[in-house]
C-alpha cells in the first residue's frame, strides 16, 4: 500500500505503534527506498523531498499497523552511513545506544604507536572490550603510516580463551560506506586474524569495528607491520615454494566431505512411483527465461503433479502472454506485486501446495535431464533427509552449484565451482549423494510436512540472500542431512529474476541498494549462525574454505 506523505528533506524518526511484520520503503523522486525497521522504529535522511511510504506485509496477512513520522536530530556516529541514493541511514541500530562516544585508555597489550583515539558503542576494561552493535574504535597512529602495503593482525577471543567469532572492519578515516573498507581482518588460525591492505597516502587513523554482534571480546594483541618491497618478495618466494611442495594431486581419502556412495544415475530413482511433487517458481518479466523454464519443465519425465508460478509484478508482454499460457495449460498462477523477497514469495505458494515434497526453482533453470525430479524428489523424501539441492551447471558447461560451504562470518562458497562438468570432482563428490551443510535455492527439494515445521524460508530476516542456507541449516540443527543430488542436473543461467550482475543501477543486482540489503542480511545471519559459520562440518579442516576447491591451505 502507498501512503502519499509529503515531507521536505531533513531526518526523521519513523515508529510503530506496536511490533508488525511490514517492510516500509521511502518514495523519492529516485523511487522506494526500503528503510531497515528495527524493533518497529527507523532512522533516515533524505537528501530530497519525500512523497510518501510504501508498506507491505513480509510473509503473514496484513495487519492493522499505525505508523508515525516525527523529525528527528541529525545522529552523530563515527561508524560511516549507508548512501541509498537520496537516503541515508544509521549504519546499526543502536549507533545512539547506551555507550555514547568517549576516548577510553589505550590497552596495555598494543604494540606503541596504536592508541585509541575515540571508542562509540564500546566499553573498554583493560582488554576486554564489551561491545554495542554499534562497536566502532577510532585508532590513530604515530608516526602516521603508509603510503604503501601494511599488515594488521590482531588475536580476538571470548571471556573463556576461546576464538571470538568476529569480522574486523578496517575502514578509511574518511569512508562513506562500510563498502569502502581498507581491509578486513580474516582469522587465519585459533584466535589470530590477519589482513593486509594498500595506502594511497600517509594516514594518521583507522576505524576498527571489533565485532559485528553485541558481546564481549578480548584482544590479546593487535599489531601494524609496515611491508616494504623486499618484505613482499620474500613472502611471495616462501608462496611459492610451499606450493611446490603440494602433492602433485590430492589423496582421495575417506572424509566428512566425500560422497556417500549412491550412484548419480536417473535410474536409481523411481521414475513411476513416488511422492506427490509440488514445483514452486517466483517469476517477473524475463520472458526468454521463463518461455525456457517452462518449454524444459514439460520435457521432464516425470513431471510435477501441481506447479505454483508466483508472479511477482510482471510487466512485459511477453512474459504476461507465457503465464496466461501457463494457468490455460493447468499451471496455478498467484499474484503478488510486493517488492522482491524470495523468501515470502516461496512461502505464500507453499501454503496452498498440495504435494508431499516441495520443489523450489528459479526462473531461470533450464532443465536439460528429462529424470531430473524423479531423482531430485525420491531423495528428498526419505525421512532422514532435510534439504535435498540439484547440481547446477553454467550454460557453458562448467559447475555452478554442487553444494555450499560455510567460509567464515557470512561468506558461503559454492563447493568446486568452474569445475568442467565432466569431472568426478573431490571423492568422487559431482557423481554420487554427498553430504553437505547446504545447498542453493535455485533449486532445492524438502518435504512439506518438514519445511512447515522448519517455519519455511525467514522473510522477515533473509528476503532475498540468505533464505536458503538459513532453511538448511535450520533443517542440520534439526538433525536431517542435507544432501547434493547429483541425478538431478539441470542448467542455471543465474541470478535472471533479480537482475543482471555487475550492475550500478541503484534498484538492480549489484547496486545500491542491493548491496545495502546483502551487508543487512550478512549481519543477520552472524547473529543467527555465528557458532557454526567457522567451522563447516562437511568441509574437511585442512583445506581452504573460502577457495571451496578442496585445496590445501597455504
Amino acid at each position: 500500500m502507498r501512503v502519499a506523505l509529503p515531507l521536505s528533506p531533513g531526518c526523521y524518526r519513523l515508529t510503530a505503534a506496536a511490533p508488525v511484520a511490514v517492510r516500509v520503503a521511502v518514495v523519492t523522486a529516485a523511487g522506494p527506498v526500503p528503510l531497515r525497521l528495527e524493533a518497529g522504529e527507523a532512522l533516515f535522511t533524505s537528501a530530497e523531498p519525500v512523497t510518501g511510504f510504501d508498506v507491505w506485509p513480509t510473509d503473514r496477512p496484513a495487519a492493522a499497523a499505525t505508523l508515525m513520522v516525527a523529525r528527528a536530530a541529525p545522529w552523530s556516529t563515527l561508524a560511516p552511513d549507508w548512501p541509498l541514493g537520496p537516503l541515508r541511514q544509521p549504519p546499526r541500530a543502536g549507533a545512539e545506544g547506551a555507550w555514547p562516544r568517549h576516548r577510553p585508555s589505550t590497552p596495555a597489550g598494543w604494540m606503541r604507536g596504536i592508541r585509541i583515539a575515540e571508542a562509540e558503542g564500546v566499553r573498554v576494561t583493560g582488554d576486554r572490550f564489551d561491545v554495542g552493535e554499534t562497536g566502532l574504535l577510532r585508532l590513530t597512529f604515530d608516526p602516521p603510516i603508509g603510503p604503501g602495503t601494511v599488515e594488521m593482525s590482531g588475536e580476538f577471543t571470548d571471556d573463556a580463551g576461546k576464538v571470538a567469532w568476529v569480522e574486523p572492519l578496517v575502514l578509511a578515516d574518511d569512508a562513506v560506506s562500510p563498502r569502502a573498507r581498507l581491509g578486513t581482518l580474516r582469522r587465519v588460525r585459533g584466535a589470530l586474524y590477519r589482513a593486509r591492505f594498500s595506502l594511497a597516502s600517509p594516514t594518521a587513523a583507522l576505524l576498527l569495528r571489533p565485532r559485528e554482534t553485541s558481546g564481549s571480546v578480548v584482544v590479546r594483541r593487535l599489531d601494524v607491520v609496515r611491508l616494504g618491497p623486499m618484505r613482499r618478495a620474500v613472502r611471495l618466494a616462501d608462496a611459492v615454494r610451499a606450493k611446490a611442495a603440494w602433492p602433485a594431486a590430492v589423496p582421495r581419502q575417506p572424509g566428512r566431505a566425500l560422497a556417500t556412495g549412491r550412484p548419480a544415475s536417473p535410474q536409481s530413482a523411481p521414475v513411476t512411483a513416488g511422492p506427490s511433487v509440488t514445483l514452486i517458481t517466483a517469476t517477473r518479466d524475463a520472458p526468454g527465461h521463463l518461455e525456457r523454464f517452462l518449454e524444459t519443465l514439460a520435457a521432464s519425465r516425470p513431471g510435477p503433479q501441481e506447479t505454483i508460478l508466483v508472479d511477482n509484478g510482471t510487466t512485459d508482454a511477453r512474459a504476461r502472454t507465457l503465464l496466461e499460457e501457463a494457468e490455460r495449460a493447468g499451471h496455478k498462477v498467484l499474484s503478488d506485486a510486493r517488492p522482491f523477497n524470495f523468501a515470502a514469495l516461496n512461502n505464500l505458494a507453499a501454503r496452498t501446495a498440495q504435494g508431499d515434497v516441495l520443489v523450489f526453482a528459479n526462473n531461470d533453470i533450464e532443465f536439460s535431464r528429462p529424470g531430473w525430479l524423479a531423482a531430485l524428489a525420491a531423495v528428498a523424501a526419505r525421512p532422514e533427509v532435510g534439504v535435498a539441492g540439484a547440481r547446477l551447471l553454467y550454460p557453458d558447461g562448467r559447475v555452478q552449484h554442487a553444494g555450499l560451504v560455510l567460509a567464515g562470518e557470512a561468506r558461503v562458497r559454492h563447493a568446486e565451482r568452474f569445475l568442467p562438468a565432466r569431472c568426478a570432482g573431490f571423492g568422487g563428490r559431482q557423481r554420487a549423494e554427498t553430504s553437505v551443510v547446504g545447498v542453493t535455492g535455485a533449486l532445492m527439494a524438502i518435504r512439506r510436512s518438514l519445511f512447515e515445521r522448519l517455519g519455511g524460508f525467514n522473510a522477515d530476516r533473509f528476503g532475498v540472500l540468505f533464505n536458503d542456507v538459513d532453511l538448511c541449516l535450520k533443517a542440520h540443527a534439526a538433525g536431517f542431512t542435507n544432501l547434493l543430488v547429483p541425478a538431478a542436473e539441470a542448467v542455471h543461467h543465474e541470478s535472471a529474476t533479480i537482475g543482471q550482475r555487475l550492475t550500478g543501477g541503484l534498484f538492480e543486482r549489484g547496486g545500491e541498494i542491493w548491496q545495502y540489503e546483502r551487508a543487512v542480511e550478512g549481519h543477520r545471519f552472524r547473529q543467527d549462525w555465528a557458532g557454526l559459520l567457522d567451522g563447516d562440518p562437511f568441509y574437511p579442516a585442512e583445506f581452504d574454505p573460502l577457495d571451496a576447491g578442496f585445496r590445501r591451505r597455504v
